[in-house]
C-alpha cells in the first residue's frame, strides 16, 4: 500500500508541472531528481504466507492426566484385628472332608475355588463347577469371587496351597471359607469322586465383595511373593538345618496339652511356643527380625501353614512350614524332647542292647585295673553299704534318689557299671540312665555286690565317699522329671513278686495280666 501511495504522489507532481508549464514558463525538474524520487520509494512488501497455528500460551494449564488413586498401606494394628477375628472364628481349623463336600455339592453346592496351576488342571482335571485362580494370582482376581457370606471350599493338589488361600481370604473379610482336606484334589480322585477333564471354563466377573483396598493390597503382595515350593520344609531338611543353622527359629503352634503329651522338636535352634489360637495375642513373642529364618510346625502341617501365611502378611520374608508337622518329624525318628513321644524314643536302646546290657564279675575286676576304669555306681541304701561295705571307687546314689543327683554322674559316653545287692535295682537304674541318654551303662550280674563278695573280690568297708559334682551331662529336663517321678515312687520290695505269691494271685485275681518279654 505504501508503494501505491508514493506512485500517486509522483503522478500528482507530474501533473502539477504540466499545468505550471501551461500558465508560465518554468524550469523542468532534472531527470535525476525524478529518478531519485522513484528510487526513494520503497518496494512493495511481499504478500504474507500463511504460518502454523500460534503456540499455546505457556501460562495456560496442560490437559489433565487421568487420576491415579494411590492405595494406602494398611496398619499392622488393622491387620492384627482382622487376623484375630479370623482366628477366633475358626471351626475345625476351617477344614472340611471329602465326604462332606460330596454331600454339599448334591444339596446346596458351595463356591469351589481351585488354586492350582493351569497345567495341573490340564493334566489331572478339576472338580465340576470349580473356578480356577492360581494361588499367586488370587489377590489380583478377587472380582471373580462371591459375596463375603457365601460358602467357599478351596482345594489344591494336597491341601497346602488351599490352606494359604483360606487364611488370606478369611483375613480379607470372607466369612465361610474352608479347606478341602483328606488329600485335597488327590484325595478326591483316590476316593472315586467325579472329575471333569481339563481346565475349568473362564469364570464370570462377579464383583460381589469389596474387601478393603489396603487389606487386599497387603494380602496380594503376600500371596504373589510365595516362593517356589510354596513354603514347604521337609523333616529331613529341617534336621540338617538345625545342625547347620544355629540361628534358625522354630515356632510350635500346637496347644499346651499336645506338647505335654507328645513333646517337641529337639534341636539347636531357638524354640518359641505360640498356640495358633493366640497367635496374634502373643505377637510380642514373634521374632524381632523380619528376615530371620523361621520354621513353623504343628501336628500335621495345617495350623503351621496358617501361621506361615500370617507371618508373611506381616512382612516376614523367610518363613516355611514343616510338611507333615510334628507327626512326620517323630515318625522319621528325629530328635524329640519332652512328652510321651520323647519317652518312646528314649527306650530305643532296647533294640541295640548287647547281652541285655550286663557285665560279669570277672569283667568288672579286669576293667577296674584298666586306665581309665569305668565309673562305678552303687544304688543301694546307705545302711547296706554301712553294714556290708562297697566296691572301691564307687559313688553311692540310692535308687529312688538317682533322678535327683544326675549332677554326680559322668558324661553320656563314659562307661558306667551299676551294682546293688543282687542286681535287681541296678537293672532299673541302668534302664533309667540309658533312657536319659547315657550310652554305655551295664549292670553287674552274677549276684551283683553279694556275688562280688562271694567271689572274693576286694571290698572297702563302710559307705563310699561323697561323689563329686561333675555336671558332665544334661539330659532332657522333661524326660528327667518323668524318670525321677518313676524312680522316687518305686514301692517297697522294688517291684518284685515271688513265684509263690504270683501263683496265689493268679487264683485270687482273675483280672491280673501277665506280660512275657522273652524271645520267641
Amino acid at each position: 500500500m505504501r508503494g501505491h501511495k508514493y506512485l500517486f504522489l509522483i503522478l500528482l507532481l507530474t501533473l502539477g508541472l504540466l499545468f505550471s508549464g501551461c500558465s508560465q514558463e518554468v524550469d523542468a525538474p532534472a531527470e535525476d531528481a525524478v529518478q531519485e524520487a522513484v528510487v526513494e520509494a520503497p518496494a512493495a512488501e511481499p504478500t504474507a504466507v500463511p504460518t502454523e497455528a500460534p503456540a499455546p500460551d505457556p501460562t495456560e494449564a496442560p490437559p489433565a492426566e487421568p487420576e491415579v488413586v494411590e492405595v494406602a498401606e494398611i496398619s499392622d494394628a488393622d491387620l492384627s484385628a482382622a487376623t484375630e477375628g479370623f482366628l477366633s472364628s475358626m471351626e475345625k481349623y476351617n477344614t472340611t472332608g471329602l465326604d462332606d463336600l460330596n454331600l454339599a455339592m448334591a444339596e446346596n453346592a458351595p463356591f469351589l475355588l481351585d488354586v492350582r496351576q493351569p497345567g495341573e488342571a490340564e493334566e489331572k482335571g478339576h472338580i465340576e463347577g470349580a473356578v480356577l485362580i492360581p494361588l499367586r494370582e488370587l489377590g489380583q482376581h478377587l472380582d471373580l469371587l462371591p459375596s463375603f457370606d457365601s460358602p467357599i471350599v478351596v482345594y489344591c493338589g494336597s491341601g497346602w496351597r488351599a490352606t494359604i488361600a483360606m487364611a488370606a481370604l478369611e483375613t480379607m473379610g470372607w466369612q465361610d471359607v474352608v479347606v478341602l482336606k483328606g488329600g485335597s484334589f488327590g484325595g478326591w480322585v483316590e476316593a472315586g469322586y467325579p472329575v471333569v477333564a481339563g481346565v475349568p471354563p473362564e469364570a464370570p466377573v462377579l464383583d460381589a465383595a469389596k474387601p478393603d483396598p489396603s487389606m487386599a493390597k497387603r494380602l496380594n503382595a503376600s500371596l504373589s511373593a510365595i516362593p517356589e515350593g510354596w513354603g514347604v520344609k521337609k523333616a529331613d531338611v529341617l534336621n540338617t538345618d538345625l545342625i547347620e543353622k544355629p540361628d534358625l527359629i522354630l515356632i510350635d503352634v500346637r496347644k499346651d496339652a499336645e506338647l505335654a503329651e507328645k513333646g517337641w522338636i529337639d534341636g539347636s535352634g531357638s524354640l518359641i511356643h505360640i498356640p495358633i489360637e493366640s497367635f496374634i495375642a502373643q505377637q510380642s513373642d514373634w521374632p524381632a527380625e523380619k528376615d530371620a529364618e523361621i520354621v513353623v510346625y504343628c501336628g500335621s502341617g495345617h495350623r503351621s501353614t496358617i501361621a506361615m501365611e500370617i507371618l508373611n502378611s506381616f512382612g516376614y520374608t523367610n518363613v516355611t512350614s514343616l510338611s507333615g508337622g510334628f507327626g512326620a518329624w517323630a515318625d522319621g525318628g528325629f530328635a524329640v524332647a519332652g512328652g510321651l513321644a520323647a519317652l518312646d524314643q528314649s527306650f530305643a536302646f532296647l533294640g541295640d542292647m548287647v547281652k541285655y546290657n550286663t557285665t560279669g564279675l570277672d569283667d568288672l575286676n579286669l576293667a577296674l585295673a584298666a586306665d581309665p576304669p569305668p565309673f562305678v555306681l552303687d544304688v543301694r541304701q546307705p545302711s547296706e553299704a554301712e553294714e556290708k561295705g562297697h566296691i572301691e571307687s564307687a559313688v553311692l546314689i540310692p535308687l529312688r534318689e538317682l533322678g535327683q543327683h544326675i549332677d554326680l554322674l559322668p558324661s553320656f559316653e563314659t562307661p558306667i557299671v551299676i551294682y546293688c545287692g543282687s542286681g535287681w535295682r541296678a537293672t532299673i537304674a541302668m534302664t533309667a540312665l540309658k533312657s536319659l541318654g547315657w550310652q554305655d551303662v551295664v549292670v553287674l550280674k552274677g549276684g551283683s555286690f553279694g556275688g562280688w563278695v562271694d567271689a572274693g573280690y576286694p571290698v572297702i568297708e563302710g559307705i563310699p565317699e561323697e561323689g563329686m559334682v561333675l555336671n558332665a551331662a544334661a539330659p532332657d529336663a522333661d524326660l528327667l522329671a518323668k524318670t525321677d517321678q518313676m524312680l522316687s515312687t518305686i514301692p517297697e520290695g522294688w517291684g518284685g513278686v515271688t513265684a509263690e505269691n504270683l501263683n496265689s494271685e493268679l487264683i485270687e485275681k482273675p483280672e491280673l495280666i501277665l506280660i512275657d518279654v522273652r524271645t520267641e
